[in-house]
């Protein structure tokens, strides 16, 4: 009966350590801002642009713009990104923007409090020619 009971305890602790998510960190509430303003509470980690050889999976096919909101917690991660709007409608899906690699950020020399924020970021994609 102890074996058993060992054993058990032992796959729970196993199953709660694999199981393991980032838990955001928040400190202060969450304010919102402008993309504009986005500078002055965090900027890119790293800051240098990288260029891609190929058009990536993630990004649909064609022309078109959207707007999407992200919530950058205390520790400069990317925690939500939710579609706000696509032009043409239906472009660019939820399920397309999930798939967008997450930006880590780091706190701008005015932010030494590390505000956590929310901003809307738009975005243009046109036809290479």
């Amino acid at each position: 009966m102890n074996k058993i009971i060992l054993v058990a305890l032992s796959l729970t602790l196993i199953l709660i350590g694999c199981k393991s998510t980032y838990e955001p960190s928040y400190v202060g509430a969450i304010i919102e801002v402008k993309e504009s303003e986005l500078n002055n509470y965090w900027v890119r980690d790293p800051t240098k642009i990288k260029m891609l050889s190929r058009r990536p999976d993630w990004l649909p096919k064609g022309e078109g713009k959207g707007t999407y909101s992200i919530v950058i917690d205390s520790n400069g991660n990317e925690i939500t990104k939710e579609l706000v709007s696509s032009t043409p409608d239906g472009w660019m899906t939820q399920k397309h923007l999930n798939k967008i690699p997450k930006i880590k950020y780091k706190p701008s020399q005015l932010n030494a409090q590390k505000t956590p924020v929310k901003v809307q970021m738009s975005f243009e994609v046109k036809r290479m020619g």
